[in-house]
């Protein structure tokens, strides 16, 4: 009876736990399908885009064989580049990850035409390095290799110019950007007085995978030397790709030295979510880079270059990435601007209207549309403008002077460095501004002012004007009351009224995902349409946007970009709509789907830890058959909970589960297809024929110690990691050959049992049986912990495969990793991981305490600051506490 309840109970936890794992799964589809289309337009090139390779001194040359410096030519331009006569202001641009030096051609072929259509008396030259497509994103043995390239790559590019130039601009993509800055920080061949600005595009500065040592030491040390870059006035600015990037999360490319930190989908004028090899190519977002680098140049200084101060450079940055309101070049707002005589004055005394050309007659003056502030000055003003192009329309004023029997202005204080343009999908030109009137500090001011020239009258213009008390326009948010309000009470929507447009939405406390959703009623517009904006404040270069029409009304899902890392700011919105409409609007929190997908995108990394850690703790519970399972549960659920964990161990002990499934599966019937492939690998190895390599292969079974010296000697030939593999493949045989072995045992044992039916040798057989079931489950367990603990050789691996035609040894392999590796091996080949006979002596309960101690360190290690750092301890790890449980078997 007790076995049966026992048999129910864990039936309900494996389906829960699969279940779980179901949704999570859900999450993980929802995360990696759920963007926007991409609507880039494709850069393309004028010319046929030609590389001249330059040639580093030949000491460089040997030392670097794999790598290359190109410069980027199209037609009459290449002669220029092969005779190497370089005039211009050199741009570097570094790939990223398996990435390739033709990945600069967009970025090169754009700057090269826009100085030509511009004639400007300068242009950029572009220079771009081969970096063998290494796997510097997983393996840190080739980044310090890299960087260090790189920096003989910037010596070598200043030498090449007879003016005086002493700096270049530095573009990065992806590991590319993370190379950029260690180049100048962290080598002895430059510094940072070699760079001016540093653009890095889909740039993780914080990694979620650190699987060795030498990323983790790479990463601090860039840390700790961040600060130079500001101390030398570097300008450096951070692009995201957005939602459509999902191997670099907008939170990754948030950069503590950055100037500017922005995802593309928030910067003016582009407005596109980009995946990771888009953000090289989307027209909008290459042109916006270009022109920023144009408008950061000095004329004044001969040759041109880029400004020397950090202030103008940052204004031309800013302008392109964060404020651009007044066209595609730079613009100095004046303080003040003197109004012309003869204008057209008009006062409304609503607080809403919409003003429009419409039935307006040609005019060679200007309209200035007034708006007073003598009995609103706690009031928010949001004005809203369609088709309107001049660069100064915006002013506060004093109206003092009298025309036509009323008051108008003069001159008045320029505010329209305080506006911004905004997406129109009818593709209009659209700008809008929100004022807090108490933050309006001139003195005596009594208008604000918007000014419509001659040249804007040409065409149709319209001004939304909207004044409002801002507590009036807060939407409550549906999803922060308490979760038996939420599920049994309807949420109302808050109705707007005719002539509104500024609506907005605060929240209490941080959630992830929202839900809007916006029904427009009473239209005189049948184009109407509405915009909902997601900020984030911590993060003022990640904005999400909504659009909201007659036939695409929502309801609408927003998800967090950026983790949240201050308590006492939380995201908002900000809603524009038509005046046109009045509508009801609705905000809940998002679905329990895209709320997990939000966890996969922010917190996947810890599942690695988290698995390696229950499985410590079940080889634990084993050593001691289960007799103290109990406290271990208990205390595991206790730290899960309190620590924020409990998601990811269920998740993990699911995955756990399936691989087990999956792996007895593969044991009982893959294991003729493993054997197999080993003699095919061992008669092709030493040509011998698959008879001899089978009865080969059988004689290592049985010799362990020969089998540890031939998996060992692979080491120095080659590298750590792909013996570690090959014993993970040894491994595997090994279990299959248990597993025949048991069947075989059991078959005689039945025979037997049928021909002398012996009461007391069926008992010791059942006894014996038992025994072999139990040992095969603990090495169960112990080749599912060789296999996660294998992944983090997977990028050695993948290194020293491509890399061989270069040098058969990878020289540059992790030694904390190796040494992990060659324990491993060494106790695995000479099958010394054995679980000890007698579970009730001390040495056990001390064996299982250590294990059991070691599985709770790592758990916590997922709550720990930056967690990625600390999965390079993992092999490390492992490989001590199978050296214990080795030497215990040894000694027993």
């Amino acid at each position: 009876m007790i076995r049966n309840k026992s048999v129910i109970f864990y039936t309900i936890l494996f389906l829960f736990l699969i279940l779980f794992l179901l949704f999570y799964i859900l999450g993980i589809a929802r995360y990696v399908t759920d963007f926007e289309e991409n609507t880039c337009d494709m850069t393309y090139m004028f010319e046929y885009p030609q590389y001249v390779r330059i040639s580093l001194d030949n000491e460089i040359e040997e030392r670097y064989p794999r790598y290359g410096l190109y410069a980027y030519g199209e037609g009459f331009i290449t002669e220029k580049l092969r005779r190497m006569y370089f005039s211009g202001i050199p741009v570097l641009f570094i790939p990223g990850s398996v990435g390739s030096h033709h990945q600069v051609r967009s970025l090169a072929s754009v700057s090269l035409r826009k100085g030509l259509k511009d004639r400007t008396p300068f242009h950029f030259d572009y220079f771009t390095v081969s970096l063998n497509k290494d796997y510097s994103a997983l393996y840190g043995g080739v980044l310090m290799e890299e960087t260090e390239y790189v920096s003989y790559c910037i010596q070598k590019i200043l030498n090449l110019y007879k003016t005086n130039v002493k700096k270049v601009v530095l573009i990065g993509h992806s590991m590319g950007g993370v190379i950029a800055k260690g180049s100048i920080l962290l080598t002895p061949n430059v510094n940072t007085s070699v760079a001016n600005i540093i653009i890095t595009l889909a740039t993780p500065h914080t990694p979620t995978l650190v699987l060795d040592s030498v990323i983790a030491t790479y990463y601090r040390n860039l840390e700790s030397h961040l600060h130079e870059i500001k101390d030398a006035g570097i300008s450096v600015v951070s692009i995201g790709g957005g939602p459509r990037d999902t191997l670099i999360t907008p939170t990754q490319i948030v950069d503590s030295a950055a100037d500017i930190n922005v995802i593309s989908n928030t910067i003016p004028d582009v407005w596109k979510s980009t995946d990771h090899l888009s953000i090289l190519w989307c027209k909008q977002l290459v042109l916006c880079i270009v022109r920023s680098l144009f408008d950061s140049v000095d004329y004044n200084q001969k040759p041109p270059n880029i400004f020397s101060k950090t202030e103008e450079r940052m204004q031309a940055l800013s302008y392109h990435f964060y404020h651009h309101a007044s066209g595609k070049r730079l613009y100095l707002y004046k303080e003040t601007i003197q109004f012309e005589s003869g204008g057209e004055w008009i006062e409304y005394i609503q607080r809403h209207y919409v003003w429009t050309n419409k039935n307006l007659s040609r005019r060679t003056s200007s309209v200035y549309l007034m708006i007073r502030l003598s009995d609103q000055s706690n009031y928010h003003l949001t004005i809203d403008t369609v088709n309107l192009e001049s660069k100064d329309w915006l002013f506060a004023c004093t109206a003092s002077s009298i025309q036509e029997q009323s008051r108008v202005c003069n001159w008045g204080w320029n505010l329209t460095n305080r506006t911004r343009i905004l997406p129109d999908p009818l593709h209009r030109i659209r700008k809008t501004v929100d004022l807090n009137l108490q933050e309006i500090k001139y003195p005596g001011v009594t208008h604000i002012i918007v000014r419509i020239t001659p040249d804007d009258l040409e065409k149709y213009v319209a001004v939304n004007v909207d004044l409002y008390s801002y507590d009036a326009r807060l939407i409550p948010i549906w999803g922060s009351s308490p979760l038996l309000k939420s599920l049994f009470i309807k949420p109302q929507p808050k109705l707007s009224n005719l002539g509104h447009i500024r609506y907005y939405a605060t929240f209490d406390n941080i959630m992830n995902v929202i839900t809007v959703e916006l029904k427009a009623s009473e239209c005189t517009d049948p184009k109407h349409h509405a915009m909902v904006e997601l900020l984030e404040p911590w993060s003022i270069g990640v904005t999400q946007i909504q659009f909201f029409t007659l036939v695409d009304d929502g309801p609408k899902t927003m998800k967090i970009q950026t983790k949240y890392k201050y308590s006492n700011i939380s995201q908002n919105l900000r809603i524009t709509l038509d005046p046109a409409c009045s509508y009801a609007i609705n905000i809940q929190q998002g679905g329990i789907i895209d709320r997990i997908s939000c966890i996969v995108r922010d917190r996947w990394y810890l599942l690695y830890t988290t698995i390696i850690s229950l499985l410590l703790l079940s080889l634990s519970v084993r050593i001691n058959h289960g007799l103290e399972q109990t406290p271990i549960i208990v205390i595991t659920i206790f730290l899960s909970f309190c620590y924020d964990l409990m998601f990811e161990c269920l998740v993990a002990l699911a995955i756990l589960c399936l691989f087990t499934i999956g792996l007895c599966c593969s044991v009982i019937f893959l294991g003729s297809v493993a054997h197999s492939i080993a003699v095919r690998f061992l008669a092709r190895a030493i040509t011998f024929s698959a008879t001899w390599s089978d009865w080969l292969l059988g004689g290592l079974n049985q010799l362990p110690f020969i089998t540890t010296i031939l998996v060992l000697s692979l080491i120095p030939a080659t590298c750590g990691a792909l013996a570690m593999l090959i014993s993970v493949f040894l491994y595997f045989l090994n279990l299959t050959k248990m597993y025949e072995d048991y069947l075989e045992k059991l078959l005689m044992a039945s025979l037997r049992h049928f021909n002398w039916g012996g009461r007391f040798r069926n008992m010791n057989n059942s006894e014996e049986h038992g025994n072999t079931r139990q040992k095969i489950f603990n090495h169960l367990i112990l080749f599912i912990l060789w296999c996660f603990i294998a992944i983090a050789a997977v990028p050695s691996v993948l290194v020293w495969a491509r890399n061989f035609s270069y040098d058969m040894r990878l020289s540059t392999e992790d030694s904390l990793l190796l040494q992990s590796w060659i324990v491993l091996v060494t106790c695995s080949t000479m099958e010394w991981v054995q679980f000890p006979s007698n579970n009730h002596n001390t040495r056990s309960q001390i064996l299982s305490s250590i294990l059991c101690f070691l599985g709770w360190v790592i758990l916590l290690m997922g709550a720990a600051p930056h967690p990625p750092f600390y999965q390079y301890y993992m092999p490390p790890l492992i490989a001590g506490a199978v050296a214990i449980i080795s030497l215990n078997f040894i000694f027993s």
